[in-house]
This record gives C-alpha cells, sequence and structure tokens, in this order.
C-alpha cells in the first residue's frame, strides 16, 4: 500500500527550508525525500506549477537529496524569468534539421502534389540529409546561422550545378521558414538574408504552336491504334480541352473540372463539395472560369457520349477525365465509417502521376512525332510538351480580337482567364506580345475552326514507322540468327 507523504518546510534535521523546497515526510513525520517547485511558462504562455523530487534511495542517503535539491533549486533560480516565472525550455531545441524535415513532411506534405513531394524526398536525401547540416540541432543553428553560410558554400565548391544548387537552396529554405513557424524559441534567426539562391536565367523562350499544329496532333492521337475505341477518343478530348481552352493547366483539367461545370464556351475549375480531399491539387492560382471554344467543348461532349453508351448516364460531379478500369470510371467507395465527402458518396478517383507520365510517354510523344511531320506543321512541334498547349492557347487569344482591341491590347481579361497578373503574362509571354505588334487580329473561334476543317479535309497519312518494341524485337532476333548462323559454320 503507497504511503501518503506531506509537504513541509523544515529538513530531517528540523532545519528550515529556503522557499521552493520542501521536505516530504510520512505519517510518522520522518522525512523520506525532497522537492523543488517553481512557477513555468508554456509554449503557449500559460503559467502552471511544476515540480521535482529528490530521492534518498536513488541519491544514496537524506544529505545527498537535500544537497542536489538546493543545486536544482539554484539552477532553477538562475533561469531568466519572465513576468515573475520562469521560461520553460522549449524541447523543439534538441530537434535536427534532418527532423524538422520529417516533421515538414508529414504535417505540410499533404498539401503537396504528389510530384512535388516525391521530388522533395530524393533532392533532400540526395543532397541535404546525407551533409553535416541535417544533423544540427535547431538550438546550434539559432546560436551560429553562419552553418547554412558554410552550407552554401560547400555546395559551390563542390561544383553543384546551378539548377540544383538553387533547387536545394529553395527546399532548405522553404522547411526552415515552416520550422521557425512551428518552433519560433527553437529556431529564433531571421532567415530571409541567409540564403543566396542562385539567379537562373532562362534558356528557352515559351513555346507555341498554332491552331492548325493543335489539330495535327489530334489527328494522330485520333488515328493510333489502341486496345480500346475509347481511349483515343478522351485522348484527343484532353489535347483539346488543353489547346483550345484559354488557358488550363493539365492539373486543372484532370484534378478539378467535372461535367457539371462544363459549359458552352467556359468551363469553371472549382473544387466540388462532394469531394472528400482538402487538397488543392488542381488549383494552383484558386478556382476560375476559362473560355472553352468549340473545338474542346465539341470533343468533350463526343468523348461523355460515348462514356454513357457503354457505361450508362455520368453523374455531374464526376471527373471529366476520370481514372478508367475494366467497369468503367473508377470511384473511390467510404469505408464503413468513414466519409468520402460531405454527403459519405463515393469520390471519382483521378489520374496518378505514374498514369498521367505513362500517358504523355504512350499517346502524346509518338502523337506529336507524327503530327510534326505533316506539310505546314509548325517548327518545332516535335519537341511540343502538352503544357505547352497551355502556351498555344494563350498565344493565339494574344493575336485575336480577345485581346486586341481597336484601343490597344487589353491584357486584364486575358490574364483572368489564364489565372495569371498581368505581370506575370507580360513576363512570360513578352515575346508574343512583340510578335503580334502591328498584325492583323484573328476571329478566335474562326480560326480555330478553320483549322479543324483543314486537317478534316486533308487528312495526313504518315508512313507506317516501326514502334521501340517491335525493333528491339528484330534486333533481337537477328542477333539470335546470327548466333545460330556462327555454330552451324563451326560445325
Amino acid at each position: 500500500m503507497a504511503v501518503k507523504l506531506v509537504e513541509i518546510s523544515t529538513d530531517h534535521l528540523g532545519r528550515p527550508l529556503p522557499k521552493g523546497v520542501y521536505g516530504c515526510a510520512n505519517g510518522a513525520g520522518k522525512i523520506a525525500s525532497y522537492k523543488v517547485r517553481w512557477r513555468e511558462r508554456d509554449e503557449n504562455g500559460v503559467v502552471g506549477q511544476r515540480s521535482k523530487s529528490f530521492g534518498a534511495m536513488k541519491l544514496g542517503s537524506l544529505d545527498g537529496a537535500l544537497a542536489t535539491a538546493f543545486t536544482y533549486a539554484a539552477e532553477v533560480a538562475a533561469i531568466v524569468k519572465t513576468d515573475g516565472v520562469v521560461a520553460k525550455a522549449d524541447a523543439a531545441a534538441a530537434m535536427t534539421v534532418d527532423e524538422v524535415f520529417k516533421e515538414w513532411l508529414v504535417k505540410y506534405g499533404s498539401t503537396l502534389s504528389e510530384g512535388y513531394g516525391d521530388k522533395a524526398v530524393r533532392l533532400w536525401e540526395g543532397e541535404i540529409g546525407s551533409r553535416p547540416i541535417a544533423r544540427v540541432r535547431l538550438d546550434q543553428l539559432s546560436a551560429d546561422a553562419s552553418i547554412i553560410v558554410r552550407f552554401q558554400d560547400a555546395l559551390v565548391t563542390e561544383r553543384v550545378p546551378t539548377p540544383k544548387r538553387a533547387e536545394v537552396l529553395k527546399l532548405l529554405r522553404a522547411v526552415l521558414r515552416w520550422g521557425r513557424r512551428r518552433h519560433p524559441k527553437a529556431l529564433s534567426i531571421e532567415l530571409g538574408g541567409l540564403f543566396d539562391v542562385p539567379a537562373q536565367r532562362r534558356q528557352r523562350l515559351t513555346y507555341a504552336a498554332d491552331a492548325l499544329g493543335l489539330e495535327r496532333i489530334i489527328e494522330a492521337v485520333l488515328r493510333r491504334p489502341a486496345r480500346d475505341d475509347l481511349l483515343p477518343l478522351r485522348d484527343a478530348a484532353f489535347v483539346a480541352a488543353m489547346g483550345f481552352t484559354i488557358a488550363a493547366r493539365p492539373s486543372e483539367w484532370l484534378y478539378s473540372a467535372t461535367w457539371e461545370n462544363l459549359h458552352p464556351g467556359s468551363v469553371e475549375l472549382q473544387r466540388s463539395g462532394r469531394k472528400a480531399s482538402d487538397n488543392a491539387m488542381g488549383l494552383k492560382t484558386g478556382a476560375r472560369a476559362a473560355l472553352l471554344l468549340s473545338s474542346a467543348y465539341d470533343r468533350l461532349c463526343g468523348y461523355r457520349q460515348a462514356l454513357e453508351e457503354r457505361w450508362g448516364p455520368q453523374p455531374g460531379h464526376a471527373l471529366v477525365f476520370q481514372a478508367l478500369g475494366p467497369d468503367g470510371p473508377v470511384w473511390i467507395v467510404p469505408a464503413e465509417g468513414e466519409e468520402s465527402g460531405e454527403s459519405g458518396e463515393s469520390a471519382p478517383l483521378a489520374w496518378s502521376k505514374n498514369e498521367y507520365d505513362r500517358w504523355a510517354a504512350r499517346v502524346w510523344r509518338p502523337a506529336r512525332e507524327v503530327a510534326s511531320q505533316a506539310k505546314g506543321a509548325p517548327k518545332g512541334l516535335a519537341a511540343m510538351t502538352i503544357y505547352d498547349c497551355r502556351h498555344t492557347a494563350i498565344s493565339m487569344a494574344l493575336h485575336s480580337t480577345l485581346v486586341m482591341t481597336p484601343n490597344g491590347m487589353n491584357l486584364h481579361n486575358l490574364a483572368a482567364w489564364a489565372g495569371h497578373d498581368i505581370q506575370t503574362l507580360q513576363r512570360y509571354y513578352a515575346h508574343f506580345i512583340a510578335r503580334y505588334l502591328g498584325a492583323e487580329p484573328i476571329d478566335l473561334r474562326q480560326e480555330s475552326a478553320e483549322a479543324r476543317e483543314a486537317v478534316e479535309a486533308e487528312p495526313f497519312k504518315p508512313t507506317e514507322a516501326t514502334s521501340p518494341q517491335r525493333a528491339a524485337r528484330q534486333r533481337h532476333r537477328a542477333r539470335r540468327r546470327a548466333i545460330g548462323d556462327g555454330l552451324d559454320g563451326r560445325a
């Protein structure tokens, strides 16, 4: 049975104890240990009572326990006091930079895109986690901020390429800024002037094709062999949506666009209330509306019609480019006791980054190679990326009556449709603006319609090219025949 101890203000020899130190006596009045009490302010500013006991059994004798209690009480009294209380030391001061990154990844990583999160982990493990700075404690970093400067000097000495050095420093700065907000007492230095991120000058201007080039790529996508007739319709609709929407990003079409937000002439890029995820993927600059030309709208409607002919009516909150399975568009069914959305219904499954990368390799790149061989194809079409479709849409809009008015260029509406501000639009698309100065503006809808009619009137039929897989099989068979012929000759 536990013995209840009572705090008294005298020691085991009957001498009075100083304030904050107490003897702990049993029912018979015999002291068994000593206790030090003090008032402490926690990280939230709340003042509370703290104590620490010193027992005779652990310290060998009551004299030893008393001496240790006096020493500890003196150390507590020597700590800088705020408003009459002891400021509590932040436990995060013992955290290392590497531990801050892991905490950042767990608590902040859910708001990152899948690709950015994976890239951050690879970059940290390859360039930061293996270096001494990863093992530095936050209190050490606060005491000696030159550690960050020496780390930057080491990157320069080791001749880390400038683009990678910039990425490394941006990642480390983001992690430490986050750590400073989370643990301001442990990491107290101002990080603003410590990082010298090298400036990266653009090596290549933004590329843009034209309406005819986009239609040639769409033609190549529709003609490609596929295991399912529905896939070329989906792929062509995606390319058309990218090239003839002013102007959307791939992530916005893949993660945000739903059938209920699709209208003749416009598409609303916003997060549906039915979706469970709070991840902002697909809404880089927030919810907005974009212009949708008929060349895109007609193909999107054709794809939806094909979907519904095979699998029945598609709900309005389904993603336009939802992941497809053997039984149709894939839905995430909430587990028992778990709600997927506001109403607890299933949520649509979007493409993963791996699926998008595979689509780009198997569909987009072969299609652009074929389209680049067509007569009148824009120069550089063979190297065009799917993101360049967005640049193409903005470029065409800059040269159209939507922007070029009798009184000059009105960039405000275009910037809003593109999800940019005016400064960003001018910074990245200034060469397009210069190229179109003095030229007659085009009617964007008419230009798109005429490009589609021209491609349909004169379809391009490329010479049949051997696929990389078939070429590899042919080389393998040729090597086997050569080995066989060599063996027969020796025999």
